[in-house]
């Protein structure tokens, strides 16, 4: 009988690694073209949004039989996993699943997926800003409006960063809109005229007086509202909106006519629940003519409404719920990613910084050497400097000392030519390195003033000689020698000291 052949549990480990290896290719390879994919179909929304088109329909040529919710889920989904990685793409998917889970009436899974939007680490602050501004928008349908006017403030300082000044506007619209809706009417009001001063946008001007409009609904001040409601007219606006504050405020004042046209007019344009609701209320309790089976019908609709209200609020209370929740949730494993990736920037940078501390160390020696050698320059041309001032500074006196040896009390009218003022300033400047200049320069202008410095630079006088060539009387030199000593800001000893230091270094 053969034998079994005998293998080895050993022979089959290149077996299984192969294999093992090959389906972890194969995964990867499925994982990056489900990433490649879904980067895709955010790139076409982004592309579809840019040239103003809805989102709906959405077609795709990755896969056209799904429908746009179901095409934007599977982007999220493929993104998850590397939201670090691809953070703009996968905040992007989340705000147009988002705004697709909103227009169809599914609110709580909205806000999750805008509230992954504004945690995500994309630096795109513009779709952060439109996804706070899709949460306030649910805040306000759930009569949430202080909530609401936190969450268009922080839209606000998202578009403030993405540099979009009308976006911005429109923000601050939101928050005057918000302010309003809790009866903040003046504060509403004046964060209207803010916007008004510095926007000149034609559609936020317009907007700005919708928002005043409410403001005055809420105020009761419905004059206000109706004049409010005509600048929205005269701008070519035709928005239900702006009827419906006009049919609430011709109904408050008790003109049956007009609030019953405006009522009409917002039924015909309007698909809204809140606003439709708000019409039929205004046209049962007005219109007169109405026969008993329009009432009835009216009745119902409102009935159908307001069934579909109170599950809407429903829907939006649970997402307030989860609003709540994050607003008040404690920092999750934010601290263990910022912990590993602190580790990755050390593990990355300590070998680096071993590397150039030596070189960091080298370069600062030369440096310092260089400095030095610089310091001992400028201290070599500093003294050489000095040295040439100071033998500069000797034969300059030695000069001035030639020159008032030579003056006497005999020939110091014919020597300086008293007489002659001008051609004595001449040669006291030329002998006493321009000192006439300088005291001039110091307010020193007058010729007797002029004469007596010049004298006490000489020092070869006493008080009654240069009184005589001046010539004044004594007591009159005395003045004006303390007048002199009063303009240089000098003592009367060191008088003859300082002109002849101004007369040799200035």
């Amino acid at each position: 009988m053969p034998r079994t052949p005998h293998i080895s549990p050993l022979s089959l480990r290149p077996l299984i690694f192969a294999g093992a290896l090959l389906l972890l290719c194969l995964s990867s390879c499925s994982r990056v073209q489900s990433i490649y994919e879904a980067r895709t179909i955010v790139a076409e929304a982004d592309s579809l949004r840019n040239a103003g088109q809805s989102l709906s329909p959405f077609t795709f040529h990755l896969s056209p039989s799904k429908s746009d919710s179901t095409t934007i889920a599977s982007a999220v989904s493929a993104l998850e996993p590397l939201r670090l990685i691809y953070p703009t793409a996968y905040a992007h998917a989340n705000y147009y699943y988002g705004r697709l889970l909103r227009e169809a009436g599914n609110h709580p899974e909205a806000m999750l997926a805008f509230l992954r939007v504004v945690h995500s680490r994309t630096k795109d602050h513009a779709i952060k800003g439109r996804s706070y501004c899709n949460i306030g928008i649910m805040c306000g349908l759930a009569t949430e409006h202080e909530l609401a006017y936190d969450m268009y403030e922080r839209s606000a300082e998202e578009f403030l960063k993405a540099q979009d000044s009308i976006a911005y506007y429109y923000a601050l619209i939101d928050m005057a809109f918000a302010l309003a809706e809790q009866k903040r009417k003046d504060e509403a009001v004046s964060m209207t005229n803010k916007i008004e001063a510095e926007c000149r946008d034609y559609y936020v001007l317009t907007k700005i007086w919708e928002t005043r409009a409410d403001a005055y609904i809420q105020a009761q001040m419905y004059d206000s509202a109706i004049y409010c409601v005509r600048q929205l007219q005269s701008r070519g606006n035709q928005e239900p909106t702006g009827f419906l504050y006009a049919a609430q405020a011709y109904n408050n004042l008790g003109v049956r006519d007009s609030a019953l046209y405006y009522a009409n007019r917002v039924l015909q344009l309007s698909d809204f629940y809140g606003d439709r609701f708000n019409a039929l209320y205004i046209l049962t309790h007005n219109d007169s003519t109405i026969n008993t089976e329009e009432i009835l019908r009216m009745t119902s609709d409102r009935t159908d409404i307001q069934m579909d209200y109170t599950e809407v609020r429903a829907d939006l209370s649970h997402a307030i719920q989860l609003l709540e929740q994050d607003l008040s949730r404690k920092p999750n494993l934010t601290w263990l990613w910022a912990t590993l990736a602190t580790l990755c920037i050390i593990a990355t940078s300590t070998s680096i910084y071993i590397r150039k501390k030596k070189a960091k160390h080298q370069l600062i020696s030369q440096q310092v050497e260089a400095l030095q050698q610089t310091r001992d320059s400028l201290s070599a041309q500093t003294r050489q400097i000095e040295n040439e001032q100071k033998l500069r500074q000797e034969k300059m006196l030695a000069e001035i000392e030639l020159f008032c040896n030579s003056i006497t009390e005999e020939n110091m009218k014919k020597e300086l030519c008293w007489i002659d003022f001008t051609q004595m300033c001449t040669i006291v400047n030329q002998r006493m390195f321009g000192l006439v200049d300088k005291l001039k320069a110091r307010g020193i202008t007058s010729m007797t003033e002029i004469r007596i410095c010049v004298l006490l630079a000489l020092d070869r006088f006493n008080a009654k000689q240069m009184a005589n060539v001046v010539p004044c009387t004594y007591d009159s030199f005395k003045t004006t020698k303390s007048l002199i000593v009063k303009k240089l800001n000098v003592s009367r000893e060191n008088i003859h000291s300082y002109l002849i230091n101004l007369a040799v270094g200035g």
